[in-house]
């Protein structure tokens, strides 16, 4: 389960990354408008959606080109994400993968910026 950290040390990991991704050299991960990527917003509609199913036990959440930059070496980033459900098949120390997301699969997030949310 994950756990929640101090607001203080989510802001430093976050400025952090944000130095990170726009030092020259750095990681580099751009919005589709060209900005430096900061992070995600995903609304709460397509999560109440994933999350009504009671087989789901969480949402996993991959990183993705953004489909309108699916090929080339542009840094346009999206995620991609679903509910997530037992793998029957999973074995400790086997191949299967912990998790299946067997259901609908969502895009097209809002980047930040420009939309964004704050730590006070």
């Amino acid at each position: 389960m994950a756990l929640t950290i101090e607001k203080k040390l989510a802001k430093k990991l976050i400025a952090s990354y944000r130095e990170l991704n726009t030092e020259p050299g750095g990681v580099g991960l751009k919005t589709p408008d060209g900005q430096f990527l900061n992070g995600f917003f995903i609304d709460r509609d397509s999560l109440d959606i994933i999350l009504a199913n009671p087989g789901v036990v969480g949402v996993s959440v991959h990183l993705a080109k953004h489909p309108s930059f699916p090929t080339g070496n542009e840094r346009v980033l999206t995620i991609v994400f679903g509910g997530a459900e037992p793998n029957p098949d999973y074995k400790e120390g086997g191949n299967a993968a912990k998790y299946l997301n067997k259901l609908d699969v969502w895009d097209q997030v809002e980047p930040c910026p420009p939309v964004c949310s704050t730590i006070p």
